[in-house]
């Protein structure tokens, strides 16, 4: 296997299901895949189907019935703190103000290095909302902390579950547009899972569209070269969408995900 390929994320011969009101849901059925390193990757399926699921496999939080998941040649034990998860809703403490809610998992860290704090904050936008507790906060700053938090943490794997389904689309689009610049500068390996065929198809390097469960990777779309230097990123969703070939590359990935949820009627 080309070394490179080695430090994907892998998934091989995964099962893992649970019991719903007696009845067994099967999530992953001998389930492979490779995520590659260092891009951004997004999964579009069916609701219910399990996504989420699937991520908090990678980030340890609930382990599978059979096989292994490794990231960087390494099994998931061994760098799973360096895998951070950011979630639809911030969960911060209400008794504590943007500030410490975001270097809170930080405090008994004798190594913070408060520079680096500083300059993320700047980059996340939180500059002049130090010292506002969450209840003040739109829906748009509140996931603004969570991102600050999660990276500050330096991690090697981004797992995001629908983080911005909550924000109106003009947030939504700022704030996503945002973070990937972020990514982008620390070379991170990011796997999203969102509802989102635009949100999806804008930011990802790799879209992955998924079945029904017991999940399966339908298709894989990789986007198309943007009319002219920039990234379909720095043009945003609005100058996109006046582009052929990005509403071509849109055209398909929602009509393979359509097929999917027809055929799950």
């Amino acid at each position: 296997m080309n070394k490179d390929r080695m430090n994907d994320l892998i998934f091989k011969d995964i099962c893992f299901s649970y019991y719903e009101k007696d009845n067994k849901k099967i999530i992953l059925d001998n389930f492979n895949c490779k995520i590659k390193k260092g891009k951004f990757t997004s999964i579009i399926g069916p609701s219910g189907t399990g996504k989420t699921s699937l991520l908090k496999l990678i980030a340890g939080l609930i382990e599978p019935e059979k096989g292994e998941i490794k990231f960087e040649n390494q099994n998931l034990n061994d760098v799973i703190n360096q895998i951070t998860l950011i979630q639809q809703n911030p969960s911060l403490m209400p008794w504590l103000n943007v500030y410490d809610n975001i270097i809170l998992a930080k405090l008994n860290n004798n190594n913070i290095n408060y520079k680096n704090v500083d300059k993320l904050i700047r980059d996340i936008g939180l500059k002049d909302f130090l010292s506002y507790f969450p209840d003040k906060l739109s829906g748009g700053l509140l996931q603004r902390v969570a991102i600050a938090r999660a990276l500050l943490f330096h991690p090697r794997l981004l797992l995001l579950d629908e983080p911005f389904a909550a924000l109106d689309n003009l947030s939504r689009e700022m704030i996503s547009t945002e973070l990937v610049s972020i990514i982008k500068k620390n070379s991170l390996t990011v796997l999203m899972v969102t509802h989102s065929i635009e949100e999806a198809s804008l930011l990802s390097d790799e879209v992955l569209v998924t079945s029904i469960a017991p999940i399966r990777v339908i298709k894989k779309f990789t986007p198309p070269k943007s009319d002219c230097n920039q990234s379909w990123q720095k043009l945003g969703l609005r100058k996109s969408l006046q582009s052929k070939s990005f509403n071509g590359y849109l055209k398909l990935i929602r009509d393979t995900s359509y097929s999917v949820t027809h055929k799950e009627k």
